[in-house]
């Protein structure tokens, strides 16, 4: 039998088109499952970013494109040897925005635990970022910590920073964001565009550098201020494109006042489990994936903060649009696959 169903593709900046797709339950492999999605949310740095044409990371060819990778879908169909699953379970995959889908039942990234709606677990994967972010930074208990710029991943990094019982310093250019820092977990969260900022930074760790600085801000003056953070010997964790929208900076980005003479490492944030990449990180990315279900489960991670609203899916186009307001309000969006009217062929 065959399913039909719509997937996500971005021609070409601020061009979306709802393909149609059909999935043939008749030739799943032994190994495989169909799943219907539910709810997708949308990573607000990576897709608002292709939307609006930002220069591309990547060489080769850059549209047509997917976009997405938080899926949370019911599964339909189980292949003969796919032990774990069954027809009706919930899962988290890093399927693109599409309705339905087939892929092998290895590489689903987790159960969703019944106790977790799914717009809760569509956001799981963004804590996961804000998660390697600070593993890769090495956090311990009483790390001193600053993050820098408060989207979707600087909040995820609070969040979790706050699980890891650090010291932490939110920055950011928007009240409403520093408020819900506070909410989540900051001991203090200041406005980084302060003349004194880096001295409050300092003050709020009882006049020490923070070990860990997480930024995930694209812009120079950030990038700057990330560099005047740290203690002798401390970490920038990037979880973000420094100068990919600025071109040139103004200043050296690696000033020997702070970068030499403070022997600071700069790392990227990335596991390396981008969506496509396979073992051996695929396996971390699993086991993170399910151990921040078990948190939301467990009420330690709160993801209404990390969403400004919800709208059925075939209205992405006004998400992306909402998103690219920078208001200093919206943090992302939540697309539902259960309200969208389908049909033919859609063009935004």
């Amino acid at each position: 039998m065959k399913l039909p169903g719509l997937f996500v593709e971005l021609k070409k900046p601020k061009k979306i088109f709802f393909h149609p797709v059909a999935i043939d339950s008749d030739k799943l492999k032994f190994s495989e499952i169909i799943a219907q999605t539910v709810i997708t949310a949308i990573s607000p740095g990576t897709e608002v970013a292709a939307y609006k044409g930002d220069p591309p990371l990547h060489s080769g060819k850059i549209y047509p494109r997917l976009l997405g990778y938080c899926n949370v879908a019911k599964i339909l169909y189980v292949g003969k040897k796919v032990a774990n699953f069954k027809p009706g379970d919930l899962i988290l995959t890093d399927q693109s925005h599409r309705s339905v889908f087939k892929m092998p039942a290895s590489e689903i990234l987790a159960p969703v635990p019944n106790s977790v709606v799914p717009e809760q677990a569509a956001l799981a994967y963004l804590y996961n970022l804000g998660r390697v972010a600070l593993t890769n930074g090495e956090i311990k208990k009483g790390s001193r910590v600053a993050v820098i710029g408060l989207g979707a991943l600087g909040l995820a990094a609070v969040a979790q920073a706050k699980l890891a019982n650090a010291r932490i310093v939110a920055l950011s250019a928007s009240q409403a964001k520093l408020r819900i820092a506070k909410k989540i977990g900051a001991h203090n969260a200041l406005l980084k565009t302060d003349k004194d900022i880096v001295q409050e930074v300092k003050k709020s760790f009882n006049g020490k550098g923070a070990d860990i600085v997480v930024t995930t801000s694209n812009g120079w003056s950030d990038w700057k201020l990330a560099l005047q953070l740290p203690r002798k010997n401390g970490i920038i964790s990037v979880l973000s494109f420094p100068g990919r929208t600025e071109g040139a900076p103004k200043f050296n980005p690696l000033d020997p006042r702070y970068f030499y003479a403070g022997k600071i490492n700069i790392i990227s944030a990335d596991l390396g489990n981008n969506p496509g990449q396979r073992e051996p990180e695929l396996k971390t990315l699993q086991k993170n994936c399910r151990k921040i279900l078990k948190d939301i489960s467990k009420k330690k991670l709160n993801p209404s903060y990390l969403t400004s609203g919800i709208y059925p899916a075939d209205q992405i186009t006004r998400a992306y649009q909402k998103l690219l307001s920078r208001n200093g309000k919206e943090v992302t969006y939540l697309l539902d696959w259960r309200k969208s009217s389908y049909g033919k062929t859609k063009k935004h």
